[in-house]
């Protein structure tokens, strides 16, 4: 018999689609081979995805803690527009620590959105291999997974009144709050050091000075290519190397 060991509802990752969408929530245990320690660090990844593709469309993580059992309870509320239009989906699970993955499902379990059931994912050991010290475009795990609070934008501090945020999945999904709308755009780390693709986001209308922050935060992304990370600072940099978007950690 498995000990079920329930874990916080998982906080999904939005940035699939900017409009607003509905609810979708998926239940279920991963299994694991009990014989397997489970570092105290390690968390649990579930993963909604596109079949056959693959392609991610929401992604959350829970800590395991030190109570780890081989039965984890999960569930992952998606919000998304592309599970709205349609198609076939599937579930997978990882068990992380830190950055490496431990634990991870061999292939998609699929699911069906109209008659939404339990859904038992099983994660065989499978370890990433130790990092190693790599020159160019390597990427820092501090980068990812963290909420950064912007700063400055092309030299100018964030307006008071405002609050803008940005953060990087383990996926790559970016985005966060840009003062006034939610924006979603994606990550790479493989022509450049760091670039982003097109940023989109919601459709909401503030103050003027509010307006021209965050089209200047959009397009300081969309230039940015590469970034410099100095403890709890972040830079992200122009091709030439100048700063675009000054940002601090927030946690």
């Amino acid at each position: 018999m498995f000990t079920r060991l329930v874990l916080a509802a998982i906080a999904v990752f939005t940035f699939a689609a900017p409009a607003l969408a509905a609810d979708v929530t998926f239940r279920g245990e991963v299994h694991y081979d009990e014989r397997r320690s489970v570092p105290p660090e390690a968390k649990l990844w579930v993963s909604l995805v596109s079949l056959p593709s693959g392609a991610t469309i929401a992604s959350a993580s829970a800590p395991i803690g030190k109570a780890a059992q081989p039965a984890l309870a999960y569930t992952l509320n998606v919000r998304s527009k592309i599970v709205e239009q349609g198609g076939s989906f599937g579930l997978l699970a990882q068990i992380r620590s830190g950055y490496r993955v431990i634990f991870r499902s061999q292939s998609p379990v699929p699911v069906n959105l109209t008659e939404l059931k339990d859904t038992p994912l099983t994660v065989r050991y499978s370890p990433d291999p130790a990092p190693t010290a790599q020159l160019g475009a390597e990427i820092v795990p501090p980068l990812l997974d963290t909420l950064w609070t912007v700063a400055s934008i092309g030299g100018t501090p964030v307006l008071d009144e405002t609050k803008v945020t940005f953060a990087i999945a383990a996926d790559y999904r970016a985005g966060g709050h840009g003062g006034c709308n939610n924006y979603f755009t994606e990550a790479s780390f493989a022509d450049q050091p760091l670039s982003f693709g097109p940023v989109v986001g919601t459709r909401m209308a503030c103050a003027d000075n509010v307006m021209k922050q965050e089209t200047a935060l959009f397009a300081a992304l969309e230039t940015t290519a590469n970034y410099r990370q100095t403890g709890d600072s972040l830079q992200l940099l122009d091709a030439a190397g100048i700063a675009l978007i000054e940002l601090v950690r927030s946690r």
